[in-house]
């Protein structure tokens, strides 16, 4: 079979097997698939190289002791690096530095009691990968050390031998996010307080297309998916702001401050950066295609998949 007609089937063929396993947590439940709970996700992972399968996803991930990550494409050969944990309610979480925008995702695991394959599940129940485990590093990854020593979830009670206490999967509940009212226009702060006024400017900008935000005081806000297209940002400070698959399209961002912004997978295409300082920011897979950038600071910033730099 020659290569060319591989690339055509080989979605196919994952299709078909990823189909074959239970299609929702529920289904898993009701086949009597047992969740692993904290204890059992740490021994499936640590130290181990997992093989994940969707219908569009197919990499091996070697998972170090310390939180870190390799991952290597079985189809593609790309390759990537990131962190992993375990989170409170028993739920395994991913983080890559260049796949999936280097969103945080978590799954529910559970064991197939027809195979020796194991099913992640999404927050909604649906299912995400089939995966098969081989101990150690088996594809030989090149594995980069986990730098930071920030508090985890469970992971690092478990490698010092603590017991974790177990949840009670059947009772999980979401609680449902506030209502976000968005204001149809800027209003003015005359009489509102400093600490009001940098409230409000960072709930608005959240969702306000061509709004005037010039030399605003957005520092560390939390910006993912806002939409900014066309808004004017001019001399704005937006150091460590979260700024995650934000649309910034024709938005004037001269002589603005990104210090170690995060923008993986922004839209910055015809935007004017002329002047901004974006040193150590994120630009993973964002978009600057068309971008103004004379003048524009890009010291050890983050620039893998970006476009138009």
């Amino acid at each position: 079979m020659n290569s060319h007609l591989l690339k055509i089937i080989y979605p196919f063929i994952l299709l078909l097997l990823v189909s074959c396993a239970a299609s929702t947590e529920k289904n898993a439940q009701e086949q009597g698939s047992p969740r692993l709970d904290a204890q059992e996700i740490y021994n499936l992972s640590t130290n181990n190289t997992l093989r994940l399968i969707s219908s569009d996803f197919d990499s091996h991930i070697y998972f170090s002791e310390d939180g870190s990550m390799s991952a290597s494409s079985v189809f593609n050969e790309n390759f990537d690096y990131g962190n992993w944990d375990i989170s409170s309610d028993g739920k395994l979480c991913l983080r890559f530095s260049i796949w999936y925008f280097g969103d945080v995702n978590c799954y529910s695991i559970y064991k197939d009691v027809d195979k020796d394959e194991y099913m992640f599940f999404t927050s909604n129940g649906a299912l995400a990968y089939t995966a098969t485990v081989s101990p150690g590093n088996s594809q030989r990854m090149k594995i980069k050390t986990k730098k930071d020593k920030k508090p985890v979830y469970v992971r690092e009670s478990m490698a010092r031998g603590k017991e974790v206490p177990q949840t009670d999967y059947t009772r999980e509940t979401v609680s449902p996010a506030p209502p976000v009212t968005t204001p149809a226009a800027v209003p003015q702060f005359s009489t509102a307080t400093k600490e009001e006024v940098k409230h409000t400017v960072k709930t608005m900008a959240k969702d306000c297309a061509g709004c005037n935000f010039e030399q605003a005081d957005l520092r560390q806000a939390n910006l993912v998916g806002a939409n900014l297209r066309g808004a004017n940002l001019r001399g704005a400070d937006l150091s460590r702001a979260n700024l995650r698959r934000a649309n910034l399209e024709g938005a004037d961002l001269s002589g603005a401050t990104l210090l170690s912004a995060n923008l993986p997978g922004a839209n910055l295409r015809n935007a004017d950066l002329s002047g901004s300082d974006l040193s150590g920011a994120n630009l993973i897979q964002a978009d600057f295609t068309g971008a103004t950038m004379t003048g524009c600071i890009l010291d050890k910033t983050l620039t893998e998949g970006a476009k138009g730099l």
